[in-house]
């Protein structure tokens, strides 16, 4: 049972990340002490309140804001949930906490984007570029996406993207030409290595590169020309660093706008496949698929109702 200030969750769906990987691998930015449980995102429905706890109820819908997810139940400060409308999908809202909150963070907080303005991102096809794209044409921007594959031109396109580019030697000169030879207002990079300098030469002045990933495992590069004349910024953003510094009512802001999109049709997961959590290795694999197109979940009670795995490939 929980203690007066905590609540016992049953967890119902767990998205798997790039960063959970990262933990596993040990290049993420805090590990923990092993042994450990892993998972950044996870949603589930209360079992028990504890005694002091007076703003939630058994049996509502939560998202989980810790970490420590790839479990059957959670006994955690009543604090670290948030409350979900029950008639979301939650399969949708498990992938709300990374992808849909660093979107939000990225697009709304960090510069006051006027409606018109170009973004230029290099993981687009990432659910947090999924995201990104969704946000940003809801809130009137546009987006400059450089892909690193040709197939990848024409799925972007079709997942909100307004132009998609492939990354080689003539991409800055097709990109301002797409543009209109306008620059962008922000950039956001999740790849590092050389490619970021390019990022950099498509930006305004004065204008900053917001690095969220280090999908190269490469030291980032930004033109000196860039950075000391045109004052190009590269800054880092790490999502579960700025939940902790957040007032809890400013988190719960945050996780109501994503809930919000996400009711308004906003955004919008693509569900490739569910494993149960025994299947985790099955999982892991398929997560690491190249070229793969959508989610993967890890259900730890079994399968949700029919209507949420809708499209979904089923395992267990």
């Amino acid at each position: 049972m929980p203690a007066p200030w905590e609540v016992l969750v049953q967890i119902e769906a767990c998205a798997l990340n790039l960063a959970d990987l990262a933990r596993l691998s040990g290049r993420y930015g805090e590990l923990p002490q092993l042994p450990a449980t892993l998972g950044l995102e996870a949603v589930g429905q209360i079992l028990h309140c504890g005694d002091a706890v007076t703003d939630l109820r058994e049996g509502q819908r939560v998202i989980l804001l810790g970490n420590d997810n790839w479990c059957q139940r959670r006994r955690v400060a009543a604090s670290l949930v948030h409350p979900l409308p029950m008639e979301l999908d939650p399969l949708q809202t498990a992938s709300l906490k990374v992808s849909a909150c660093t979107a939000i963070e990225l697009l709304r907080r960090q510069k006051n984007l006027q409606p018109g303005a170009w973004i230029i991102q290099n993981a687009p096809l990432s659910s947090v570029g999924r995201a990104v794209m969704q946000v940003a044409r809801h809130d009137g921007l546009r987006t400059l996406n450089i892909v690193r594959r040709a197939t990848a031109v024409s799925e972007v396109l079709a997942h909100g993207g307004d132009v998609a580019l492939l990354a080689d030697d003539n991409l800055v000169q097709s990109a301002k030409s797409s543009m209109g030879y306008a620059l962008g207002a922000l950039a956001l990079d999740a790849v590092g290595g050389e490619g970021v300098a390019q990022l950099g030469a498509l930006l305004e002045p004065e204008s900053s590169i917001i690095q969220y990933g280090m999908l190269s495992g490469k030291p980032s590069h930004v033109a000196c020309e860039d950075v000391i004349f045109r004052g190009i910024q590269l800054k880092g953003f790490w999502l579960g660093q700025h939940l902790t510094r957040m007032p809890h009512q400013q988190r719960d802001t945050l996780m109501n706008e994503a809930a919000e999109l996400l009711t308004k049709d906003v955004l919008q997961t693509e569900v490739t496949a569910t494993y149960a959590l025994d299947e985790i290795t099955a999982a892991l694999r398929h997560f690491e698929t190249p070229g793969r197109i959508g989610r993967i979940y890890l259900l730890p009670n079994g399968p949700l109702r029919a209507a949420t795995q809708m499209g979904a490939e089923q395992h267990g």
